[in-house]
């Protein structure tokens, strides 16, 4: 089925999952070494939590600044960006209002995916390539080689080029 606009994406879902889960696991290390200081008063107690609480925060810093998810809605000639916020917190992101025009084209990523026993599978990413100012946006997430008809789709919708690429493993 052709993609109709408006088309409305929400790319955001798998890094707010993870962030989500690291935010969790911070707040059990902090309730943790609360405990330790607070009620044990043993530094047994509190070092490894510490310490583990200052890796899990180093972490989350690298999942947040790579964090690639977007929210928005795409028109004949606008995309419009919606903030990305993880607990009423903003998340770095492209955000806005884009003329169609500004941007040069859809690229597909084709991604092979694990090869050994771990979940997962081919799967793709579909990007709005920026251009003029405009930031390149992740407008879908698909698996199994239906990345290619949905970018197809996409560049047919707003008359932009596609490209693909395969990552490399």
């Amino acid at each position: 089925m052709p993609v109709a606009l408006p088309y409305r994406f929400d790319t955001s879902r798998v890094w707010r999952m993870i962030l989500t889960g690291a935010f969790g696991a911070a707040a059990v290390v902090l309730v943790g070494v609360l405990y330790g200081l607070l009620v044990r008063r043993e530094a047994a107690v509190v070092l490894p939590l510490a310490v583990a609480g200052i890796m899990l925060a180093y972490f989350i810093r690298l999942f947040v600044r790579f964090q690639s998810g977007s929210i928005g809605t795409l028109t004949a000639d606008r995309v419009v960006i919606e903030p990305n916020t993880l607990f009423g917190l903003r998340l770095p992101g492209p955000c806005g209002d884009y003329a169609i025009s500004r941007f040069s084209g859809v690229h597909v990523e084709l991604m092979s995916g694990p090869t050994d026993l771990v979940q997962g599978g081919p799967h793709e990413r579909i990007w709005l390539v920026g251009g003029d100012g405009a930031p390149d946006v992740l407008v879908g997430r698909t698996q199994r080689e239906a990345g290619r008809a949905l970018g197809r789709e996409i560049g047919a919708a707003l008359g932009l080029a596609v490209q693909e690429t395969r990552e490399p493993y």
